[in-house]
């Protein structure tokens, strides 16, 4: 399989969807979307809601998203909301520290990038990269 390189990528909270056009217009090879640290606590929910909405009203958008990692209560929400959506190029993976993370996110049908920031994903590393 082939993929496009991605030399360039624009991150925007998903708190703040009026960004998103912007971002995407601006060129960069790719724009990530931030349901982790860009978004406080108390406004996950929110944020995940407006990335659908955006989402569903820009059929021709294609957009990475950072996913909560799968410690966190919002790791499951967040993976539901990029199931079956066209406009989600693939997932980010942040704190991934196990096949089994990845095989779990990629059963959205996205592409999964794990981001490895843990000893736990560093040990584990070789087993991650392995993963398809």
């Amino acid at each position: 399989m082939n993929h496009p390189v991605v030399r360039s990528a624009l991150f925007v909270p998903a708190s703040r969807p009026e960004r998103i056009p912007k971002a995407l217009a601006a060129g960069a090879d790719a724009v990530i979307v931030d349901l982790e640290d860009a978004v406080e606590h108390l406004a996950k929910a929110s944020a995940r809601e407006a990335l659908c909405d955006f989402l569903g009203l820009n059929r021709e958008a294609r957009l990475w998203v950072r996913i909560n990692d799968a410690s966190t209560s919002w790791h499951d929400d967040d993976l539901k909301a990029c199931r079956g959506r066209a406009g989600v190029a693939g997932i980010l993976l942040p704190k991934a520290e196990s096949m089994m993370q990845v095989r779990h996110a990629a059963q959205t049908g996205c592409p999964v990038i794990p981001i490895l920031e843990t000893a736990q994903g560093i040990l584990n590393a070789g087993e991650i990269a392995a993963t398809p």
